[in-house]
This record gives C-alpha cells, structure tokens and sequence, in this order.
C-alpha cells in the first residue's frame, strides 16, 4: 500500500487556496491559553503567535524523515498536527490522495509522545500488555493470529529490553524507558509513525540502534510491502546517523528553512552560497546557521536577516509538491477499547500489575490508621469513667478530635499524596487515548472504596472500644455499631470532598493548600470549636452544607442521652454522708441537656440542617461530591495543558 502524507502551510493573511494540484494550505495560530483559529490571518492581540508558517512536506512510504527545528514547540506542533491532536484553520492533509480530518489522523497514527511518566510500578512485560489491552493494533496482520504475548516478545527483543523484561520502569534507565515507550506504540503496527524527542538523553550508541531499528521500521515486513512512514523530531545527530535518514524538515521561526531529501540538503545550501565546511556534521552546522543569536543586538539583527533570507529564498526554489495520483484505500485503524474494557484493564493494573507495591502502601497506611487510633484511644481512656460529672468535656473533646483533627495524616495521605503520586501517569495515559478521564474517575473511585473503608475502619473502632462510650444503654450494643456506621460515611465524605478539591487546581502545593483550607474552615465551623452564635452571618449558610454540623450534634445528643450517661455512672460509686455516716453508692446521674444548650447542639433549638438524619444527608453530600468530582477531572481542570508554550525562546541547540 503506497502512503503519501502532504501538509503545507502559507504566511498571507488570508491563507487563500490555490488552484488544485498546487500546493494545499493552511494557517496556524497558537494563542496564550489554547489554540484557536483565525481565518482572517491577522493577530489581534500581542499574545498571539504564528508558530507554524509556510510549512510543507510529502513523503511516501519506506522513509524516514527527521524534524531538526530551532524551537521545540515547533517540532511538536507539526507532530499534533500529523497525529490528528491540532486542526489546522485552514488547509488539508493527503493521506493516498484523500483530504484527511484530524479524527482519521488520530486513529491510523502512532503518536510517541515525549513524555516518560510510564507506571513505575509496572514491569516491561507488563506495561506493554496494558497498552495492548487498551489499544488494540491494526488488523493489518490479523490473517496471521499473532498471539498478543507473540508480538510483545519480538518487539522487546527487537529494541534490546530483553533483560529487562521483568524489571520495574522505576528501576531503568532513561534509554530504556524511551525504547519501552516507542515499542509501546509500534505495537499498534499502524503504517504512520511519529516519534517527539525519542532519543533526548539517550547516548550515541543507543541513538544510534533507535534510529537504525526506526530505518529498519520504515522500510516494511509483513503486510508492509512499500513500508511504512516515520517522522521524528530531534537533536542535531551525528553524521552517521544524518545519512540514515530519508528526509530533512529544517524549521526556524516556524518558517521552512529546508524540505527535502537529506541528500539534496548540501548541494542545496551550497547553491544558495551557503556550503556546509569540510569535517563539520551538516546538521549541527545548519541548524546553528538558522538560529537566531540573541547574544548581542548585532548578532541577532545579523541572525534574523540570514533568517527571513534563507526563508525566502526557500519559498522561492521549493519545487511543487507531488501530485498525489488518484485516492486510494486509507490506512488501518487502531481499535479502542470501549468503556467496560478500560475499566477492566484499570482494576487489573490496580490488583495485579502494580503488586506488590499497591499492597505494601496500603498496609502502612493500615499501620499508620491503627496507630493514630491507638494514640487517641489511650488519651481518652475510659471517659465515662474519668469524667463521670461531665465537667471535663471529655465527650465532645473525643468526637472532635476523631471527627477534625487526628484524621488529617490519613486523609492528606489518601487523597493528596496518591493523587500528586498518579498525576502524571495518568495524564500521560489520557494524552496518549489509553482511556477517557471519565473511565479513570469512575474506576478509581470504585477501587479505592473497599480499602477506604476498612483504613477508616481501622482509625475508628480501636478508639472508640478504649473510649468506653459504646455502653450508651445497660447491656445494649447498638450505639457502638450506630456509631461505626455513621463514622465510616462521614470519614469517606470527608476523603471525596478533599478529592474534589484536589481536582479543581493542577498545582500540588496549591490544591493541597486548598483542600486543606476548605476542611479546616468546615472543622472550625462545626460548632464545637467556634460556638454557632458567633460565627459570622455570612457563614451561617456552611452549617448547611457542612457533614461535621450534622454529625457532631447526632453524636453528642447520645452520649449525652439520659440513658447513656445512666448506663455509665451508674458503675461509678461517690461518697455520700447519710445520718452521719459517709457511704459509697451509685453516684447521681449529671444532665447532659445543659451541656447540649450551652453548644447549641440540644434538638429543639434545631440549629442544624437535617441533623435528626445525618445518614441521609451524608449519603447525598457523598453522592453529589463524587459526581462534582468526577465532572471537575473530565472537564481537564488539572489536566495536560496541550497549549504549546510561546514564553521566551526555548532552542534545542544551544545549552
């Protein structure tokens, strides 16, 4: 199957098509926050950027061409742009002589992306396995019924990760992540591959095999017989690698300083009376040529003329662009799980691949919450005991100090740490279409819960049971389960509304700031620390969206029934002089509605929303938290910010 890509880029404004069978068009704007296009071709503010400008190539299939570009972002634009990530706002991509949309791109495009946040807790083996199962390869070779685990083997072998195989990507070098990385997609077998900075840290030998294997790529095998398309970006290479390639893009200030075959490159520059001097590598040589020297002011006056001449001279001497023939057949696609098998290949990296490290860190986190329980229960040893008069507050001192304070350990641990942990992971997996956010959230979510739980579980029942509060009525043990029931649904509304709040903001610092701003000022406004008639009229309406305002009160109002205060002092005997004669006997019963008043917490004064039913109200605080959160994360508020950067000058060459 012959492949042939065009693109091509004009600089006038009005980026006006021309006749067909010449070259075809399009602009390309890049603005401060986003992409976005501007069919009038004029930049209306100063943030505004024309990063691409009278680009073009073609290629066919078999070869392999290297983007050698002053700045990054104009190496990785051109690679969206040919993986279907950026629209072009005017213009069109040929792919077997059809006018090609983004969306077709992106699914018979193998995009590897510069990004090497693979799992660290995932072996080789298994990394290529996940991206196998998410992204099911072209049907290209289907005739043949290549086990999967066949073609995984080869491709480790072929790009030399044989003795790693079996070892984490946290223990590998930077050479080997980025050949993990490139056989992850090569596996999708599509016939258009392209590869962002894959050699970046890599030392010359193992530069030197990538490319050669991407050569040897390149020029088919199987199903292949007129090869394959490669297009990479990268650093200026070695002569030896320079004469691997097929094609040269040479790109300064988003304008084409050279497009063509690499050995028309140094006849080409000489003519333009720029010959490459003997025993310099053309690469390095040209690429300097045509960047700008922002050294000295005369420097980068010099530099920007050479600049804008070499650019034009280009535009003038570019001979037109092949005439694509007749359409023919478009490329295989790459099949995408659906919803049910992405959440199936989530729960097994959870489960499966990341063991034992997923088990390791839930175990501490089980260690951590027993110990922290152990600690409170030893400070509130037996309060019905020690404070049978109730006039050290020792009630309302246990359930605050469980319900907002002794919790944040455990709670920044399961939300902050896991999160900032699994950030860039999973942005990279969503940026490269592994799986959708909602897929991820709603996946998450669901695997987290159990443990969630029973690491609550575990923080709740050892201090309660030390505290001696459960006895809430003579031999009756509903209030100790009443109370794990409604504790463990606080504790879990608590975890998914610092989740939410974790979402809204990409930065660490930030969003644990926030998280931790957000939970506080909810504790300090329960009432029990700051009563809830001074709290500030303006935040009366947070007791009604605040758990610790609906608990607190259910809580407090049974430990300080009469049946439950009877029930524990009545094992309690106090000194009494009876006709003259001081006797023990069961001590009298304190009144704990005086203690409800004074904190606003008595049931008739009715302060709090719903609070004669906090399971309900929690159950739709957790309901409606969880959505929040799952809608916060899809809609990209901490995501990859695919935007290219435009601040400063970022040159390749240059250290």
């Amino acid at each position: 199957m012959d492949i042939l890509l065009i693109s091509s880029a004009v600089v006038s404004q009005d980026c006006s098509h021309h006749a067909a069978g010449s070259d075809q068009n399009f602009c390309y704007w890049v603005c401060g926050v986003g992409v976005f296009p501007d069919s009038s071709g004029s930049c209306f503010s100063s943030s505004r950027h024309l990063l691409l400008n009278e680009i073009s190539f073609e290629m066919r299939g078999g070869e392999i061409m290297a983007v050698m570009a002053t700045s990054e972002e104009e190496g990785t634009a051109l690679l969206d742009l040919v993986a279907g990530l950026r629209v072009p706002v005017l213009g069109s991509i040929l792919l077997n002589g059809q006018n090609v949309r983004a969306n077709s791109l992106e699914s018979r495009v193998a995009y590897v992306q510069n990004d090497l946040n693979l799992c660290k807790d995932m072996t080789v083996l298994q990394t290529m396995r996940y991206h196998y199962d998410l992204k099911k390869p072209t049907d290209k070779l289907g005739y043949l019924k290549i086990d999967a685990m066949d073609r995984i083997n080869v491709l480790i072998e072929d790009l030399g990760l044989e003795q790693v195989k079996n070892t984490k990507v946290s223990s590998m070098t930077i050479s080997e992540k980025r050949r993990l990385n490139v056989a992850c997609h090569l596996i999708l077998d599509t016939d258009i591959v392209v590869l962002d900075q894959p050699t970046r840290g890599m030392d010359i030998f193992d530069t030197f095999f990538l490319v050669e294997y991407l050569k040897q790529w390149a020029n088919g095998g199987a199903g292949n017989a007129l090869g394959r398309i490669v297009i990479l970006t990268m650093h200026p290479p070695t002569y030896e690698i320079f004469t691997m390639l097929s094609r040269i893009l040479l790109i300064s200030a988003g304008r084409t300083m050279f497009s063509g075959r690499r050995r028309d490159m140094l006849p080409y520059f000489a003519m333009v009376e720029y010959p490459c001097p003997s025993y310099k590598n053309p690469s390095d040589y040209y690429l300097d040529l045509v960047t700008l020297d922002d050294l000295s002011a005369e420097a980068m006056l010099e530099s920007s003329q050479r600049i804008e001449q070499l650019a034009e001279i280009f535009r003038q001497k570019q001979e037109p662009l092949s005439d694509p023939g007749p359409p023919s057949a478009l490329p295989m696609t790459v099949k995408k799980s659906n919803f049910f098998i992405q959440a199936f290949v989530l729960f097994t990296k959870a489960m499966c691949y990341t063991q034992p490290v997923t088990f390791l860190n839930w175990l501490s986190l089980i260690v951590f919450s027993a110990s922290i329980s152990l600690v409170v229960g030893a400070i509130f040893w037996d309060v019905p005991g020690s404070d049978p008069q109730l006039e050290l507050n020792d009630r309302q001192g246990y359930h605050y100090a469980v319900m907002c304070v002794m919790l944040w350990p455990l709670l920044l641990y399961l939300t902050v740490k896991e999160l900032s942990r699994n950030k860039k992971t999973v942005e990279r997996d969503i940026s490269d279409g592994l799986y959708g956010r909602f897929t991820y959230v709603f996946t998450k979510s669901l695997v987290n819960l159990p443990p969630s739980i029973f690491i609550w579980m575990i923080y709740v029942v050892p201090s309660y049971s030390m505290s001696g509060l459960y006895m809430q009525s003579l031999n009756n043990y509903d209030g100790f389960y009443i109370y794990i029931g409604v504790m463990l649904l606080y504790l879990n509304c608590i975890q998914v509304l610092i989740t939410a709040s974790v979402y809204l903001l990409p930065y660490t610092r930030t969003m644990t700031i926030l998280a931790s701003a957000v939970a506080s000022a909810l504790s300090i406004l329960s009432g029990y620390t700051l009563h809830v008639k001074d709290q500030p009229e303006y935040l009366q309406w947070m007791q009604y969206v605040n758990p610790a305002s609906w608990l607190l009160p259910f809580l407090l109002n049974r430990e300080l029934s009469p049946e439950a205060i009877q029930s524990s002092s009545g094992k309690i005997l106090c000194q009494v002089k009876h006709q003259d004669i001081i006797v023990q006997l069961p001590c009298s019963s304190r009144n704990g509605t005086t203690i409800l008043k004074h904190y606003g917490f008595h049931k008739p004064d009715k302060l709090f929303f719903n609070y004669d039913n906090p399971p309900v109200a929690m159950i739709g605080f957790y309901v409606v938290l969880s959505v929040v959160g799952c809608i916060v994360f899809t809609m990209n508020c901490c995501g990859r910010n695919k935007t290219t950067r435009i601040r400063g000058h970022n040159y390749i060459n240059k250290p």
